[in-house]
């Protein structure tokens, strides 16, 4: 995870050494000197302000550029961000798979180690918010997600939740309908900040607005392989079927084993890849977007990547960029003897 974080902030890394040299040559060549008396007297000066030209000239610039080193610093911290929350969808995965879910009532919704269909070796599936959390197979098709699937998505949205914009850019979404119990984020935080979370009234909305975006605007991609080979020796050889104490053969002579395309064994890799649509700063955004002309007419490749973001979920135009993340996990355990039931109350 470290190096895929340090590889991922290369590129803005240079981008704001960059910038940092530009706004101080800016300086330079402005002629602006930072005197401290001079500013002390500017509440008591009578004699009006001219404003130099050089000063017209270069403020414009000097904001640009930093305006563009903020932007930078937020895109950065989003990548951290976006690792640590693939991370967090892979530890909540290799942790629920092996998970047996059973409902009150007694009906079991999911084995050990099996995962929803139609997932398999070979096969990925998209989860994705859209009223409800449902699951997009590489073939086609929509499916509503199952109980694991959920703590899956649940972990990333969480993970990805504090670069989030803090103001209201989508329709809310109830804790209920993102798997999240209520109550547990504003806990969390007044445990954290609690002269913050008393004095400022705020607090839960802006938090319910960030797991609002998070939900509407990130997509986890499950996959995994099956390290059970049809002839071993691995850690989960297939079962061969035996009847009467004899090994059943297909027509050819082969044995016969047993396999369940969607279970997974243990020490069997799964990747969980988080995209997100980060949202930039209002300001930079629209720049960015809009205000970039290569001088040989083509088009630029920073404002082809930010897209504008409207209707459907938003409230308002909103300037995003993609945002992705991979991390891959081995499956956390054997299939246990004695069955643990998950309370899902």
């Amino acid at each position: 995870m470290n190096r895929a974080v340090l590889e991922a902030l290369i590129l803005p890394l240079i981008a704001l050494v960059i910038s940092f040299v530009l706004l101080r040559l800016v300086i330079r060549f402005s002629g602006a000197k930072l005197d401290l008396k001079r500013l002390r007297r500017i509440h008591s000066c009578e004699h009006g302000g001219v404003q130099s030209l050089s000063f017209v000239i270069t403020l414009p610039l000097f904001i640009m550029i930093v305006m563009f080193i903020v932007q930078v610093s937020q895109l950065m911290v989003g990548l951290m961000v976006i690792q640590y929350s693939a991370f967090a969808a892979a530890r909540s995965a290799i942790v629920w798979t092996p998970a047996h879910v059973e409902r009150s009532d007694g009906y079991v919704e999911e084995f050990e180690n099996v995962l929803q269909p139609p997932l398999e070796e070979g096969t990925p599936i998209t989860m994705s918010y859209d009223g409800e959390l449902t699951v997009n197979p590489a073939g086609g098709g929509d499916y509503a997600a199952s109980y694991k699937l959920n703590k899956m998505f649940a972990a990333a949205v969480l993970g990805i939740a504090p670069v989030c914009p803090s103001r209201a850019l989508v329709e809310p979404v109830t804790y209920e309908q993102g798997g999240i119990a209520e109550g547990v984020v504003q806990g969390i935080y007044e445990r954290l900040d609690p002269e913050s979370y008393g004095s400022n009234p705020r607090v839960a909305d802006r938090l319910r607005n960030k797991l609002a975006y998070a939900w509407q605007n990130t997509q986890l991609t499950l996959s995994f392989v099956d390290k059970d080979t049809y002839n071993g020796p691995t850690y989960n050889p297939r079962v061969l079927q035996i009847v009467d104490g004899l090994i059943v053969t297909d027509a050819s002579g082969e044995w016969i084993r047993y396999w369940i395309e969607h279970e997974i064994g243990w020490q069997d890799p799964l990747t969980l890849t988080v995209t997100h649509e980060f949202a930039l700063l209002p300001g930079p955004g629209r720049f960015l977007a809009k205000y970039l002309v290569r001088s040989d007419g083509q088009d630029d490749r920073t404002s082809t990547r930010i897209t504008t973001q409207t209707g459907g979920a938003f409230l308002r135009p909103t300037y995003t960029v993609t945002m992705s993340a991979s991390a891959t996990m081995t499956n956390d355990g054997f299939k246990p003897l004695l069955t643990y039931l998950e309370d899902q109350e």
